[in-house]
């Protein structure tokens, strides 16, 4: 009996502490095998790329996004993940405060427009999702520029990246949720990088 509580205890602390959830992209178009795509998007991509997206609204949203902003956090993100919801309130948090330092949030959804095609019962639960954490921070639906860009190849979420005013990728990739705490230490850390 004990033995069964010690393991049993063992998978419900081993649960609490996981931060991330497996993601496969349906986009790649090509014979690599994820591991290889990763590998060279993480070598080649050190330009956002010229994206035309959309907002929630249906507006366009070019680069030109990151351009008020010395530093955007790119966090990306699915419907279904849970670490990737509870991360939201906390992102919220730090775009407002961290708006007079000049870094930005974006959040993008990778399971609502996949293949270019939105899916109305994930944009739905998007919606449901942005009500419930407040989330007001813009999110964008990326387009096959950002798909078959920085974003192909990725496989577990939430991840997030920084982007400097001109639309490169600067400082490391961070996987997993992160607190409001360890994102404030990681901005700070990021920007401290960019201004050498």
């Amino acid at each position: 009996m004990k033995k069964l509580l010690s393991l049993l205890l063992v998978g419900i602390l081993s649960v609490s502490v996981f931060t991330g959830c497996s993601y496969t992209s349906r986009d790649i178009n090509d014979n690599t095998d994820a591991a290889d795509t990763i590998s060279s998007v993480e070598a080649n991509a050190t330009d956002i790329g010229n994206f035309k997206a959309q907002d929630l609204n249906g507006n366009e949203v070019t680069k030109d996004i990151f351009s008020n902003y010395d530093l955007t956090l790119v966090n990306l993100f699915t419907t279904w993940c849970s670490p990737c919801i509870n991360e939201i309130p906390y992102l919220n948090e730090i775009d407002k405060e961290m708006a007079d330092k000049s870094v930005n949030v974006i959040g993008i959804p990778l399971d609502v427009n996949e293949n270019g095609k939105i899916d109305q019962a994930k944009l739905d639960k998007l919606n449901q999702i942005i009500q419930s954490t407040n989330a007001q921070y813009d999110i964008i639906l990326p387009d096959d520029v950002l798909r078959n860009g920085r974003l192909k190849g990725v496989n577990s979420v939430p991840e997030s990246f920084f982007v400097d005013k001109s639309g490169k990728i600067v400082g490391e990739t961070y996987l997993g949720s992160h607190s409001k705490a360890e994102w404030t230490e990681i901005i700070e850390k990021e920007l401290a990088k960019l201004k050498k």
